[in-house]
C-alpha cells in the first residue's frame, strides 16, 4: 500500500530534510567543510612548491585556453559553496568572492587584455583560490560552534560569551540546530 502525499506536504517535509542536508549540523560537517576549503586551496595553488613559490591547477591550467577559466569559476563557486555550508559570515564570504572574481577576471584577459600570455604568468603569481581559502578557513576557526537550536541562555553560550568577551581566539558563535 502507497502512501500519497499532496503537493503542499511534500514541501513542508522536503524543506527541513534539504535544509539539515545542505548546511553544516554537525561539529563533524563543520570540519569536513573546513579540510574541504583547505585542499581546494591546496589543490588549486599549492600543488608544486618551489620554496615560497607554489604552482597548482589554477595556474597550469591558466595556459589551456578556456580550461583555465572554467576551472576557476569551478573551484571558486565550490569554495564559497563550502564557505556557506559552513557559515562561514557573510562579510567573509563576500571577501573571498570578490577574490575569487578577481583572479578568474584575470585569467578571461578581462583585467589585462594587452598583456596576452602575460595573464597566464599573472594567474600563476595571484594565487586567489589559496587566498579565499586562507580567509574561509580562518573564519572558521575563528568560530564557535555550538550544537542545538539557538539558546542565548543556555550556559554554553554564555561560556562562549565570556571567552570571547575576554579576549579569547574565538569571535563568533554559531548554532548548529
Amino acid at each position: 500500500m502507497a502512501v500519497r502525499l499532496t503537493a503542499t506536504e511534500a514541501d513542508i517535509d522536503a524543506e527541513p530534510f534539504a535544509r539539515a542536508s545542505f548546511i553544516a549540523r554537525t561539529p563533524i560537517d563543520i570540519e569536513n567543510r573546513r579540510a574541504m576549503i583547505d585542499r581546494i586551496g591546496r589543490l588549486s595553488d599549492s600543488l608544486i612548491r618551489f620554496g615560497s613559490f607554489g604552482i597548482g591547477l589554477d595556474g597550469i591550467l591558466a595556459w589551456v585556453p578556456g580550461l583555465g577559466e572554467l576551472y576557476s569559476v569551478a573551484a571558486g563557486g565550490f569554495l564559497l559553496l563550502e564557505g556557506y555550508r559552513a557559515r562561514v559570515h557573510p562579510v567573509v564570504l563576500a571577501q573571498s568572492a570578490v577574490i575569487v572574481l578577481a583572479r578568474t577576471a584575470i585569467d578571461f584577459g578581462n583585467v589585462a587584455p594587452v598583456l596576452g600570455i602575460g595573464s597566464s604568468l599573472i594567474v600563476d603569481l595571484f594565487r586567489g583560490h589559496r587566498w579565499a581559502a586562507r580567509m574561509l578557513v580562518k573564519a572558521i576557526d575563528e568560530t564557535i560552534y555550538l550544537e542545538g537550536p539557538e539558546n542565548r541562555t543556555s550556559p554554553a553560550y554564555l561560556d562562549a560569551l565570556t571567552r570571547i568577551r575576554r579576549g579569547g581566539d574565538k569571535k563568533r558563535v554559531v548554532f548548529l540546530g
